[in-house]
């Protein structure tokens, strides 16, 4: 003897078993009545057969229909239409393309068949007879095809509607059909499922009866009242009374949402600004360090102009020691003041060098190397060039020395003038370049000014960013304020609706369920069950793969 089968998910959900198991008995049982039925449905086919060939092979006069020799169609026609469209029908449910009419086809010509029979008989007696054994047939038929269709709906994972017990109808007609009502409207197949949320309704009626006396429509406050009418849209009670704070819930998820894009878009629209104000001081600060690299190169190539003059009219000097004494002296005066102006020069570059790596400027030591190499080469040039006109100057200065006297001095003369000139330059260079010292450190300063307004930008940037951390933590906790809020079976429902994110739909059994959560076989498959509902909600699992599941995998 063997013990029933352990209920399945699919049986602890109210749907069909995935699969039946017979006792050996119960076995026997089953093939006999197979044997049996296609017996009786074998005898009343050929009872149908042979009664209504007769009838319809018999005259007119003889009360039959005429047929003649083709009485055989009508009964063959008969039975096969009913088989046929028994076997469309069952194809269309198969191919899950049903169509309505299709199985009032079959049926019509069974009620067809009984008829025909009936008007066989001779008597009442054969009348019923007749009709008998063809409905038997007929019967037959219909019974295999209803459970052949309710095998495919259990490979299709198609979940059928529970019905109401006719007991109740009789007892409760009003609250029946409001259940029935509720699960027709909302696909709620399960009729316990169905009863438990209209006794909770009728719970929460008497409770408002009771807080607020017979007029409890009217004097209950509105966030009473609402929980009442969202029951009537398929919720269940805790659902329904919780629906206003996930509403509120929602409302302010979406705001700290929009207010951080809007922050997200504030801190790019600072990035963006920071990025080009950066390239707009590289472009300055390049502009800066090209005039000043011009105007430092005109300065050295003056303060070398003068220096090749000085060194030209010693020279001149050198060459005319004879003849010129007195120009001798002036040129070694005017060594004497050069050298002592390019020491002080050179006292000075020294100290800009200082300040130069006391600063850590880099790129004006690259402003400087720049600057020396062009006065270098335009020095070389110049002294060139100048060389060339003393060489020039000299020869015509020592045709001159032995002729007149007078002419060496007038040369001395205009030596000395053009030392006073030198000197006027150099004067003008150094006031040139003072100016252009003045200028540098205004566009240092400048420079400095612009790089604390980076800096700003860039503080202002980060305090954008804290802002828009701030507002994700807010956000954070807004949802974890959510979770809090809700009901101990709805956060083992989500719990559940995670664990089949995170694994997949197959690991996630009942046994998994009932081990992470500590509840029965019963209270794990109603929460996996809400976790799936869940999973549809979100649009994260198929509306057809959730069924599929509930009936073959769950």
């Amino acid at each position: 003897m063997t013990t029933a089968p352990a209920p399945t998910e699919q049986q602890e959900g109210g749907t069909m078993p995935s699969k039946t198991t017979w006792s050996r008995g119960e076995t026997w049982l089953l093939r006999a009545g197979i044997a049996s039925g296609i017996g009786v449905g074998t005898l009343g086919l050929a009872s149908s057969y042979r009664a209504l060939e007769r009838k319809a092979a018999a005259p007119v006069a003889a009360g039959g229909w005429n047929w003649g020799g083709q009485a055989w169609m009508l009964p063959v026609g008969v039975d096969l239409g009913i088989l046929t469209f028994s076997v469309v029908n069952l194809l269309l449910v198969k191919a899950e393309r049903p169509l309505a009419w299709v199985k009032w086809v079959p049926r019509t010509l069974t009620i067809v068949t009984i008829v025909l029979n009936w008007q066989t008989g001779a008597t009442l007696e054969g009348k019923l007879g007749h009709a008998a054994l063809a409905a038997l047939w007929v019967v037959l038929s219909e019974i295999a095809a209803h459970l052949y269709a309710a095998h495919i709906g259990r490979l299709k994972g198609r979940r059928e509607m529970e019905r109401i017990r006719l007991a109740r109808w009789l007892h409760h007609p009003i609250s029946s059909a409001r259940i029935n009502r509720l699960m027709k409207t909302w696909e709620i197949t399960s009729y316990t499922d169905a009863l438990e949320r209209d006794r909770q309704r009728a719970v929460y009626r008497s409770t408002l009866r009771q807080d607020h006396g017979r007029l409890w429509r009217f004097k209950a406050p509105e966030n009473k009242l609402q929980p009442l009418r969202l029951l009537a849209f398929g919720m269940t009670l805790e659902e329904a009374l919780a629906e206003p704070d996930r509403q509120e819930d929602a409302e302010r998820l979406r705001a700290q949402q929009r207010d951080l894009q809007r922050a997200e878009a504030r801190l790019q629209k600072v990035e963006a600004e920071s990025q080009v104000r950066v390239k707009e001081l590289e472009a300055e600060a390049a502009e800066i360090r090209a005039a000043g690299s011009l105007k430092a190169a005109k300065a050295e190539a003056d303060a070398a102009a003068s220096v090749a003059v000085q060194q030209a009219e010693a020279d001149l000097q050198v060459r005319q020691a004879e003849a010129e004494a007195e120009i001798k002296r002036l040129a070694a005066e005017a060594e004497a003041k050069v050298k002592e102006l390019q020491d002080a020069e050179q006292a000075r570059e020294d100290e800009r060098a200082r300040q130069r790596e006391k600063d850590q400027l880099t790129w004006q030591a690259e402003l400087n190397r720049m600057r020396q190499q062009q006065a270098a080469e335009e020095q070389e040039l110049a002294v060139e060039a100048r060389r060339e006109e003393i060489e020039a100057a000299a020869r015509a200065a020592a045709q001159t020395a032995e002729e007149n006297r007078r002419r060496a001095e007038a040369d001395a003369a205009a030596a000395k003038a053009a030392k006073d000139a030198a000197e006027a330059r150099r004067q003008q260079t150094e006031a040139d370049l003072k100016a252009e010292q003045a200028r540098v450190k205004q566009a240092q300063a400048e420079a400095h000014a612009k790089a604390l307004e980076k800096q700003a930008a860039l503080d202002a940037a980060a305090t954008e960013a804290a802002r828009l951390k701030a507002a994700q933590d807010q956000l954070k906790a807004a949802q974890a304020e959510a979770e809090a809020r809700l009901s101990p079976v709805e956060r083992d429902a989500r719990k559940v609706a995670d664990m089949i994110r995170a694994e997949g739909l197959d690991a996630i059994t009942l046994a998994r369920i009932e081990t992470a959560l500590g509840v029965s076989a019963g209270t794990a498959s109603g929460r996996r069950k809400r976790a799936l509902e869940i999973l549809r909600e979100s649009g994260e699992l198929p509306a057809q793969r959730l069924n599929g599941h509930d009936l073959t995998h769950a």
